[in-house]
């Protein structure tokens, strides 16, 4: 008969297991995650023709793909708009961005990875699967990827759908989202020109060079193949597109990417909170109960001889699932979010300790282990204290960005008034962020603030004088939107999801 302490081990191992898969949300291997893709929050529920209201009509059926970060089904909500003099009336539409081309199994995001290992490595396709299995773990057919390459080649030379070019017609107009690297010295680049109106693909590029002249060669020749006016431009603040327009569409408004300047900003915390996570990962690796070889056996009371890694393999294996997060770009953070779990967890484990008899191996084991991690929790409570900080005052930042009037107040207040109110908004978040660090490391007025690379070791001051030089460099180009035809704040779905 098994004594008592055997249905300890059970109970402390299981259980603890077991709870926290539950707080985790562990969800089963075969779940696979939906993305509801809503109306445009930029856009504040209006028809992208008339700028009536529009309504939502009906979610659409839902489409399974593959990213890379695992499969995904969407589901797009379908909006009409009431207006009767309007092209679009009852008819359902979304014109938020495709994660996912229509009747495709890849995501855009691979879809531009084919084209960059294709078109800029020359890479064939049987070498490009072999590449998206090494890399990612994606299984990709060669016939699919020498498809999306047939795609590709139509875009550069300048073909498109015929769908496309009724759309530009009947539309006359484009605010252009524009979106590259700049080559270096002995490589190419990959552009991207996607008209924000229609969300729809109209010119990818190989360049050499990316100045200002050939920018602007690209731009005219999309305005004079589509017969368009060009009525606004979004992109990040480069120095080459910001050139462009103050040369040749000097009365064209240009709106700052703010998914650019967010993110300009994020990377900072995600690089110091990416180090937080590191650090608690090789705590946890470095265990005893996970170190111990597999074939080192102890006596335990009541189980006999038996491997120290066998006996604790559901502890080790819950203690590797929590390390599993993810950081998700401008909400989550996986070191911050991975301290807290594993915080949870301990406490737990020193409650059921706490009434169990301290002189049985299990419990000397699983106490020692307990101690570790604690000890670990308060190692790095200070990185964790300071990742919290900088996320919430990143978190603040990016609510007062992104929120709008009322509709009714936006029709009634002109573009020069909520634009100038946005501005003030942002004026004072960032005013309140230089008064707390200012003349730290001998840094007094704003002028003398230099640009820095993201890394773990930039103490939380300098970041935040880093964020107010950001902001001012920024300043000029991020409202504009207010006075653009089409409210485009951001190319970042065309960016992001592309």
């Amino acid at each position: 008969m098994n004594s008592p302490i055997y249905y300890f081990v059970i109970l402390i191992i299981i259980v603890l297991a077991i709870h926290l898969s539950i707080k985790l949300s562990i969800s089963p291997s075969f779940h696979i995650p939906t993305h509801y893709i809503t109306y445009p929050s930029h856009l504040n529920r209006k028809c992208i023709c008339c700028k009536e209201r529009v309504e939502f009509l009906y979610p659409s059926a839902g489409h399974q793909y593959a990213d890379f970060h695992g499969l995904f089904n969407e589901i797009r909500k379908c909006y009409r708009c009431k207006n009767p003099a309007c092209d679009l009336y009852n008819l359902p539409f979304n014109p938020a961005p495709l994660n996912v081309l229509p009747f495709k199994r890849f995501s855009l995001g691979i879809w531009k990875y084919i084209a960059e290992e294709a078109k800029i490595f020359n890479l064939k396709p049987v070498q490009i699967c072999e590449r998206l299995q090494e890399k990612f773990g994606l299984k990709i057919s060669e016939g699919t990827v020498r498809n999306y390459i047939n795609e590709i080649d139509a875009y550069l030379s300048s073909q498109i759908d015929k769908k496309t070019e009724e759309v530009l017609k009947a539309q006359k107009k484009i605010v252009l989202a524009m979106d590259g690297q700049k080559p270096d010295k002995e490589g190419k680049a990959l552009w991207l020109f996607v008209g924000l109106i229609s969300n729809r693909v109209l010119r990818v590029v190989i360049l050499e060079s990316a100045d200002y002249k050939t920018l602007h060669g690209i731009v005219e020749e999309i305005l004079g193949k589509f017969q368009v006016k060009l009525k606004g431009l979004v992109s990040d603040k480069q120095g080459s597109i910001v050139k462009m327009r103050r040369v040749y569409y000097p009365r064209v408004p240009h709106q700052y990417c703010q998914f650019h300047f967010l993110q300009n900003l994020w990377n900072h915390v995600e690089t110091k909170d990416g180090n937080l996570h590191k650090k608690l990962a090789k705590g946890v690796h470095a265990l005893y109960i996970i170190t111990v070889s597999k074939d080192i056996k102890v006596k335990f009371e009541g189980l006999g001889k038996r491997s120290v890694r066998q006996v604790f393999h559901e502890i080790e294996r819950a203690l590797k699932v929590l390390l599993k997060a993810q950081s998700k770009k401008f909400d989550r953070l996986r070191g911050i979010l991975v301290y807290e779990r594993l915080e949870n967890y301990v406490a737990q484990m020193e409650a059921a300790l706490a009434i169990e008899d301290t002189t049985r191996r299990v419990v000397k084991i699983m106490t020692k282990t307990a101690q570790q991690l604690r000890e670990l929790l308060i190692q790095l409570q200070e990185q964790y204290q300071v990742c919290m900080e900088l996320n919430r005052l990143f978190q603040t930042i990016r609510k007062a960005l992104g929120k709008e009037p009322e509709p009714e107040v936006a029709e009634t207040t002109s573009a020069s008034v909520l634009a100038g109110e946005k501005r003030a908004l942002l004026d004072a978040h960032f005013a309140s962020i230089w008064e707390e660090v200012k003349g730290l490391g001998g840094i007094t007025k704003r002028i003398q603030l230099k640009s820095f690379q993201a890394n773990k070791d930039t103490e939380a001051y300098k970041i935040k004088q880093e964020w107010v030089r950001l902001y001012h460099s920024y300043r000029r180009g991020l409202f504009v939107y207010y006075s653009i035809l089409e409210s485009a704040k951001t190319n970042s779905p065309m960016e992001g999801k592309f």
